[in-house]
């Protein structure tokens, strides 16, 4: 249930030559709150595919970069890990630290980046959806946890945030079977905020710095808030987002599941900025967004592949329902098997996977 005791975000302006993790985190007690010397700290980010961080499909480097060295400081023992999508091999991992540009951060801080793909099956007693799962050791041998998602839209569940964010403790292609599982847009928050509650991070760091808007969470357009938020409440920290961008936050299926569960904060104080300084207009949601919310018929997308498809089979690879395969050196979908999950249009490297409206 909720809390009569106030969450508390910190919100900050700042560029990525600029950030002051000190100051940022100074409000909740700073890093040594969280951390104690001799933790081993997983500095748990958001890595869905290998992608630049120009691209703002990842969080950029830099932020974890300046969480690593505060704990470093006084003697923690930082690691960095996700579990991407696709298979959770050690050469997925290896791509995606590269292009993320994570591999410079550990080289220079001399920072473990992990490569444990093993698994754990574990059990959510007081799981709503998700009773059972398999998940990832990485995320179980931390002593602490520190969180850091991104500010993006999704095209399924309309923003990424921090409710989503230990989706990635769940390993490779799980991910893409709890699609198929779940395919309810509600019963798909259910099983994210399972997920969540199960280990939940010591502190959340979000990256709004450069976010994404449009049709995320790979296929869209980057956009300049310029702002870090930090906190140790989830839903609190993605109610602040829908407040600096004006979104109705029932709009977002995490953040209406956890209403419904009795989740949210009785009060959100902002010691440092509030949302109503730093408000952001014009932010783009994901196509899908303007039909769902105003019951147009035109209620669901379709994947398409274009001429851009190298047949690469990462959409095969990832379908949860097998729908996709390659002919003619083109990936084809099988729409009856299309379950409009959009796990194809999220993994493809060439964004060659368009999103049409289709009628019903």
């Amino acid at each position: 249930m909720s809390s009569s005791t106030p969450s508390v975000v910190s919100i900050q302006k700042n560029t990525y030559d600029t950030i002051d993790i000190h100051s940022l985190l100074g409000p909740l007690g700073g890093i040594t709150h969280y951390v104690q010397k001799g933790d081993r700290v997983l500095l748990k980010t958001s890595l869905l595919i290998p992608s630049d961080p120009k691209k703002a499909v990842v969080t950029h480097p830099t932020v974890v970069k300046a969480v690593a060295e505060e704990i470093i400081k006084i003697g923690g023992v930082p690691y960095i890990g996700d579990s991407p999508s696709g298979q959770f091999t050690r050469r997925r991992l290896e791509k995606t630290y590269r292009k993320s540009g994570l591999v410079t951060v550990a080289n220079e801080l001399g920072v473990e980046l992990n490569y444990d793909t093993g698994v754990t099956k574990i059990d959510i007693p007081q799981a709503k959806k998700l009773k059972k799962t398999p998940y990832c050791n990485y995320v179980l041998n931390a002593d602490k946890i520190i969180a850091f998602p991104k500010i993006k839209t999704h095209i399924f569940m309309i923003m990424t945030l921090a409710t989503k964010v230990m989706f990635g403790a769940i390993p490779g292609l799980t991910k893409a079977k709890y699609h198929s599982l779940f395919i309810k847009r509600a019963a798909f928050a259910d099983m994210l905020l399972d997920v969540l509650s199960f280990k939940k991070p010591d502190l959340f760091l979000m990256d709004g710095v450069v976010g994404m808007q449009g049709d995320g969470p790979s296929g869209g357009e980057p956009v300049d808030l310029g702002i870090l938020l930090a906190s140790e409440e989830a839903v609190a920290m993605d109610l602040s987002v829908c407040s600096v961008l004006g979104i109705e936050p029932m709009w977002i299926p995490t953040l209406r599941q956890a209403k419904l569960r009795g989740l949210w904060p009785s009060e959100i104080r902002y010691p440092l900025l509030t949302p109503q300084d730093i408000q952001y207009s014009g932010f783009r949601l994901p196509s899908i967004a303007g039909s769902r919310l105003t019951n147009s018929r035109y209620h669901r997308l379709q994947p398409l592949p274009t001429e851009k498809c190298t047949a690469c089979g990462r959409c095969v690879e990832i379908c949860p329902k097998h729908a996709i395969c390659i002919k003619d050196n083109r990936a084809v979908i099988n729409y009856s098997d299309c379950i409009a999950c959009y796990c194809c249009h999220e993994v493809c490297p060439y964004e060659a996977i368009k999103l049409e409206h289709v009628t019903k």
